[in-house]
């Protein structure tokens, strides 16, 4: 409860509504920040930590929280995936199916989170499991033989009061300045937190390699996040793309950088959902993703040109950026806008305390 996660972000909205149901909140941690969590009217309680890494801290951890529980008797516990509980379990990330899809093999028994993971989803105690996406929901189903009717999806929404047209669009042209992007050049960007492996980096610069093939000088390539890049600039550079892609970390005001973008495209081996992709939409920003990619499930249906296959060649992907180009992007991208804001954590709050009233019902 330290940093600015997806899951840290989910835990917080849930203990603001159920204060707002009237609850009394604690959230069990190894580590939080009390001033934040008491503005979203929880408290911390902050269990000893395991002072190794290693499968054993997270299994002490689900130890010192079910001690707490027996001496303090919750009439709700709600767990993020560490932890056993008999209400709802919310798990954030498929550690095996991440592992299978990038790298084409098992985790090892000892696995520290699969571990944890095994324990938890195999030992069936929950009354349901929130996921991010069908994509989970049925590893789960497949993994773990639970029931499809004790899983429920739940897509994380964005912010948007940050993420929306007017914006993401003020600053466009001085963004892309910033990044010496010209004006007759399409600018495609990947845009994530990091970990350059499982957003498949490597799949990104074989298709600017393409495009740049295909049409020299019509495109340059964004790639922001925090990771280790240098084998990724190295292949740009054995692939003669190097001067047409620009590297940055982490940015602030990302919203900018969403508008200063004429496609976003995440060629995930997997992401569990990958919120960047509805905030893009936000900005009316047209986007390109795998199917492997849970936020596609947001698309398919109505905009299936815009999903990949996972299995896509990097001239398949090159050939559908070039015709999504082509078209007058401001069209799509203003129906994107529009359409994802059924996806907002506005709307996806609303959904969040219904479940928890339901919660609610059942303590009282």
């Amino acid at each position: 409860m330290e940093k600015s996660t997806g899951a840290s972000r989910v835990a917080l909205a849930q203990a603001t509504l159920l204060n707002d149901l009237g609850f009394e909140v604690s959230l069990l941690v190894e580590r939080g920040n009390a001033g934040v969590v008491a503005d979203h009217g929880a408290s911390v309680v902050k269990l000893w930590r395991w002072p190794f890494k290693g499968a054993f801290r997270r299994f002490w951890f689900n130890r010192r929280v079910q001690s707490w529980c027996r001496r303090n008797r919750p009439d709700v516990l709600l767990s993020h995936g560490d932890c056993e509980t008999a209400d709802t379990l919310y798990l954030h990330n498929c550690v095996h199916l991440a592992e299978q899809y990038i790298r084409g093999r098992e985790l090892p028994a000892q696995h520290e989170v699969a571990s944890i993971h095994d324990h938890v989803l195999g030992g069936g105690k929950f009354r349901q499991v929130v996921v991010n996406s069908r994509l989970m929901g049925n590893e789960l189903s497949h993994r773990y033989g639970i029931d499809p009717a004790k899983i429920e999806v739940s897509y994380p929404g964005y912010d948007p009061q940050q993420f929306n047209v007017n914006r993401a669009r003020a600053n466009r042209t001085s963004m892309r300045q910033e990044l010496g992007v010209d004006k007759d050049e399409k600018l495609i960007g990947l845009v994530t937190s990091g970990n350059f492996a499982k957003r498949n980096v490597r799949g990104f610069v074989e298709m600017a390699a393409e495009l740049q093939r295909q049409a020299p000088g019509r495109y340059r390539f964004l790639v922001v996040g925090k990771d280790k890049a240098a084998e990724y600039q190295q292949q740009a550079q054995d692939a003669g793309v190097a001067e047409r892609i620009i590297w940055r970390s982490t940015m602030p005001d990302v919203e900018t950088v969403f508008g200063a973008l004429d496609l976003f495209v995440l060629p995930a081996h997997i992401e569990e959902f990958g919120l960047v992709v509805a905030e893009a939409m936000a900005c009316a920003t047209p986007v390109l993703v795998s199917d492997r990619v849970g936020a596609s499930e947001l698309l398919v249906d109505t905009y299936s040109d815009l999903v990949m296959h996972h299995e896509a060649s990097s001239a398949e992907w090159a050939g559908r950026v070039g015709v999504l180009l082509d078209q007058e992007e401001t069209a799509i991208g203003g129906e994107l806008a529009n359409y994802v804001q059924q996806y907002s954590y506005i709307a996806q709050r609303e959904k969040l305390k219904e479940s928890l009233q339901r919660l609610a019902m059942k303590v009282v």
